[in-house]
């Protein structure tokens, strides 16, 4: 069984100076604050590291170095030749090859866990202008009815009357400040 030994270093060993199955605790000179830390195999011929934060932030780094970026290729068989290994954006400058885009061009998601390509946006829709006739499930009515109930929504043809009929202190309802007879003045019969 081999023993394993602990070296405090201010340098990494190499060459004849690695000691078989010896962890090396080296002192970073930039900050020394920090260490790193070495095996050596059970021969001396090779050292092993544990990963620094630099190394972290490489991995880091490369892992999502496509996610702020975004590639650009001409039409949708460009598109369709590339050979992700990671997910990234696209745009595709002329996406017209795409059944759901009638012209110009269109920004593409690759999802590579479904190996499917998602749109999430396209030229046709920005710089959108409705138009009343290609609106779907409209009201039947035109926009110059709509315009006009709109403008009439408050005004009547007997609003003169209708601004007469009020309430007295009784609550019962008066026209032009006279109460309103709503019960049988006689009931002889």
């Amino acid at each position: 069984m081999a023993v394993i030994k602990i070296s405090k270093e201010t340098a990494v060993p190499s060459g004849a100076s690695i000691v078989a199955n010896t962890i090396y605790v080296v002192s970073v000179s930039a900050d020394a604050s920090k260490m790193e830390i070495y095996m050596a195999n059970s021969t001396g011929t090779a050292l092993r590291r544990i990963p620094t934060d630099s190394d972290i932030q490489t991995l880091i780094d490369a892992s999502v170095s496509s996610v702020g970026s975004i590639q650009v290729v001409d039409d949708i068989s460009d598109r369709n030749a590339l050979s992700p290994t990671q997910n990234i954006q696209v745009l595709v400058i002329d996406a017209s090859g795409d059944p759901t885009v009638t012209s110009g061009s269109a920004t593409y998601v690759y999802r590579l866990s479904t190996t499917t390509w998602i749109k999430t946006s396209e030229y046709e829709s920005i710089d959108v202008t409705l138009e009343w006739a290609n609106i779907q499930n409209k009201p039947t009515s035109t926009v110059a009815q709509i315009d006009l109930s709109v403008t009439n929504s408050h005004t009547h043809s007997n609003k003169t009357e209708l601004d007469l009929i009020g309430q007295d202190s009784d609550g019962d309802m008066t026209y032009n400040g006279s109460k309103v007879a709503n019960e049988y003045t006689s009931t002889s019969w």
